[in-house]
């Protein structure tokens, strides 16, 4: 046993958990680009990329009348679309349709939504 009363040993046990609970998102946030591997693009055979017509090329999707208001079919890319957000994968954006995969910032789907200004 210790020779500490025990106040001081409970004292101690509450500064440890404390600095454990503070420590842990510290080290998680550190250790997030190093440890995660880079989110796997969209596949062609995607079942929800087929749903919504997603291609990666947007000049050559298939966007019989499903052409958006809000821009220029030829001007309709993943990346200026509200869907989309940065990604560490060069050329490739996150997109909130396809959650832990990253799509083409040059692709289009039949969702494609113009980014308010």
């Amino acid at each position: 046993m210790s020779d500490k009363p025990m106040s001081e040993s409970r004292r101690d046990a509450v500064k440890l958990m404390l600095g454990a609970a503070v420590a842990i998102p510290v080290i998680n946030l550190v250790g997030v680009g190093i440890a995660r591997a880079a989110d796997p693009a969209v596949a062609a055979d995607d079942p929800t990329g087929v749903a919504l017509k997603y291609n990666a090329d947007a000049t050559k999707a298939d966007r019989a009348g499903a052409a958006r208001p809000g821009k220029p079919a030829a001007e309709q890319i993943c990346s200026n679309c509200q869907f989309s957000a940065v990604s560490d994968v060069p050329d490739h954006l996150k997109c909130t349709l396809f959650p832990g995969k990253v799509v083409s910032a040059k692709g289009w789907c039949s969702t494609w939504t113009v980014k308010p200004a």
